[in-house]
């Protein structure tokens, strides 16, 4: 029979956590409405579509960047190595819905907690490279965009230091949670030391995530002042202005996100507050951060791929001019031609003016042998006719240069 040693006795994986710890102490939260958070179907709605989008806004980015300009950079690493880990960090996170998030804790089995906890250790562990790699792709794009000596080049390289000291230590943390790595899921184990992410003190595990999540916020804004700068310098157009407007909005959705979850983690206490209920008041807190980082991804890839696409996006909208021409050749007059919109060449005219079938040219001799030594008459009927051969003397007249209309190609609306 499958189980779990803890205390010197043998645990089923089928007992549920709240035969082994009896009901709810201080607070009995089983009556408590379900958040919406907590709902399969609106984390694996939320889940799926923001890494879709992701995808997409880093694809473009990476297409861009290999196959049209054809130059790449440290910041194009790090956005693909963080798309690796994003994806690994949500494929984890909906699996977790087997296995009791969105539930109430004691009401899972063994089984199923220690499969949790087994999906949380590596759902930390990407989240946390997650959220440093696109910081510092970020921070790397900075670095091309602006001069070296420059306070925005100066600061990015100070960010760069920091998110990556701030990244490795948070990363060890989920990496080594206890001196044995498996008590962070073998929760029944007796006397494990663990700390950090798989720390039993209430106070040490939220200290874990609170301040994670408050250096996490710094960054983000600190990220999105940097550039901001450009938006008061006098050269700069009314056009970058606005980019640079819609890039502070998208900066801003991942700061307000990012504070959310600082707040729901502060006052839920890491899932410790009211109760002992993590898979019941944590669900949020980790949605916020994954759709945090997604679209921060976006943010990183729109100012990339958007000025090389655009044209392209645009031509979604295209029409095509022409210009309708009348040449009056040098055999032709402007009577000839006629106003009335009825065209004949020379005398008789080559189509009937009444409506009738063409019938063939009509004139004198003297006209017809003026007509047929037109060389563009000769080159429509001559089969013969080389190019050797053509009459180049002959010079056409001002009105059909000016007949020639424009020339148009596409027209982006």
């Amino acid at each position: 029979m499958a189980g779990h040693t803890g205390g010197g006795f043998h645990v089923d994986d089928n007992t549920r956590l709240i035969d082994l710890f009896g009901p709810p102490r201080d607070y009995n939260n089983f009556n408590e409405a379900k958040p919406w958070t907590n709902e399969p179907s609106v984390l694996i709605g939320f889940v799926t579509a923001f890494l879709a989008l992701s995808w997409m806004f880093v694809g473009l980015r990476l297409y861009v960047r290999l196959r049209v300009v054809r130059m790449t950079g440290l910041d194009d690493l790090f956005v693909f190595l963080y798309l690796i880990f994003t994806t690994a960090a949500s494929v984890v996170w909906l699996l977790t819905i087997n296995y009791g998030t969105g539930q109430h804790f004691l009401l899972l089995t063994v089984h199923d907690f220690t499969s949790y906890l087994k999906l949380f250790y590596a759902l930390n562990i990407n989240l946390n490279l997650s959220t440093a790699l696109i910081k510092l792709s970020i921070l790397c794009q900075f670095l091309r965009m602006f001069d070296r000596g420059t306070w925005p080049h100066r600061l990015s390289i100070v960010g760069i230091i920091l998110v990556t000291i701030w990244g490795t230590t948070f990363l060890v943390l989920s990496l080594f949670p206890c001196t044995v790595i498996s008590n962070a899921w073998n929760f029944l184990t007796p006397n494990a030391k663990c700390w950090g992410y798989a720390s039993q003190e209430p106070s040490m595990f939220t200290a874990t995530l609170v301040s994670h999540n408050i250096m996490n916020t710094v960054f983000d804004l600190y990220i999105t002042a940097i550039p901001f700068q450009l938006y008061f310098q006098p050269d700069v157009t009314l056009k970058t202005r606005l980019g640079l407007m819609v890039l502070l909005l998208m900066g801003a959705t991942v700061v307000t996100l990012s504070t959310w979850r600082v707040w729901e983690t502060i006052y839920y206490q890491g899932g410790f507050y009211p109760t002992h209920d993590p898979t019941w008041y944590g669900p949020r807190s980790l949605l916020l951060m994954i759709l945090e980082v997604n679209v921060a991804s976006i943010c990183a890839s729109v100012p990339i791929f958007w000025p090389v696409l655009r044209p392209l996006f645009g031509a979604i909208f295209v029409t095509r001019e022409f210009s309708v021409k009348t040449e009056i050749r040098e055999f032709e007059t402007l009577d000839s031609a006629g106003l009335d919109g009825k065209y004949s060449r020379g005398g008789t005219g080559g189509s009937s003016n009444n409506g009738g079938p063409f019938t063939g040219r009509n004139g004198s001799e003297t006209e017809l042998n003026m007509y047929y030594k037109d060389p563009y008459i000769s080159d429509l009927v001559d089969p013969f006719r080389s190019a050797g051969t053509k009459d180049t003397s002959r010079v056409e007249s001002n009105s059909r240069k000016k007949g020639q209309g424009r020339k148009r190609g596409w027209n982006l609306v």
